[in-house]
């Protein structure tokens, strides 16, 4: 479909294949061999279309209730913007919202709609992300995730002491795989690997070496030891989107790589 449009207003395009009548709301043809419409063609509504045409549509800034936490900007490089993300502030839109993310507050403020988060990090989880600032070189730092050549420390506080981890590194290696809302350990799905060790009372430092959905607090939870304020492990909780009141006790402390575009070691913390 060809390039999407430049972010408006901070809120991404998204594709879409229209057939008959352009209905009410912004859009713009996308590329395809066979439309009659040359790409970045705004369709207006009532429009007629010959036939099914690929189209890029923005869905407009939503109506949200705020969300009353905010980023802070921990460096920015000319290609790089690192933040410390809030507990319950999403990075990026999750269809419940949208406006009230990290991606769109900062593609607004940076004025620089191109601006696009390198990893995820979960709503409930504070510490690091770090966001491409420039389409050129995205895919030279996107790699870097994709190859698991990112060291990323958390720091965890846990409901109960991790009987079976030292102040030693240790690995656990657990398969997983979604089940609903929550992730379950099971030998025969997902490999995933995890490095933890203890660092105080009930406190511990984890390592992903794998990215799977959850994976720090399905291991701690494995362990007996699950992660303090977490709503789905042990025992799954109605979600709430705008209950601030119990935070998750996990944050994203420290990211350290190998810089693809300068070749000198990169790290960043939230001290």
């Amino acid at each position: 479909m060809g390039s999407k449009p430049p972010a408006r207003e901070g809120i991404s395009w998204r594709k879409r294949v229209l057939d008959g009548v352009v209905p009410e709301g912004t859009f713009v043809a996308a590329s395809a061999g066979d439309s009659p419409f040359a790409e970045g063609t705004a369709l207006p509504p009532g429009t007629r279309l010959g036939r099914p045409t690929p189209v890029w549509e923005w869905p407009g800034v939503p109506d949200e209730p705020a969300i009353p936490f905010d980023y802070r900007v921990v460096a920015r490089t000319g290609h790089l913007i690192v933040v410390d993300k809030p507990h319950f502030l999403p990075v990026t839109g999750n269809g419940r919202i949208v406006k009230e993310t990290v991606q769109t507050r900062l593609r607004v403020r940076e004025d620089n709609p191109h601006i696009a988060p390198l990893h995820r990090l979960d709503r409930l989880t504070a510490g690091l992300v770090v966001c491409s600032a420039n389409p050129a070189t995205r895919a030279a730092y996107q790699r870097l995730f994709q190859e698991h050549r990112i060291t990323k420390t958390y720091r965890a506080r846990l409901a109960r002491e991790p009987s079976m981890l030292t102040e030693e590194w240790t690995e656990l290696r657990l398969g997983m795989r979604k089940a609903g809302r929550q992730v379950i350990v099971d030998k025969h799905a997902t490999p995933t690997l995890t490095r933890a060790r203890r660092v105080g009372e009930r406190e511990v430092e984890l390592q992903p070496v794998t990215g799977h959905t959850h994976q720090l607090r399905v291991a701690m939870n494995h362990l007996g030891a699950p992660i303090a304020g977490d709503d789905l492990y042990p025992q799954a909780t109605p979600l709430h989107l705008y209950d601030f009141s119990a935070p998750l006790s996990l944050c994203a402390e420290r990211i350290e790589f190998e810089d693809p575009i300068t070749g000198f070691p990169a790290r960043f913390s939230r001290g």
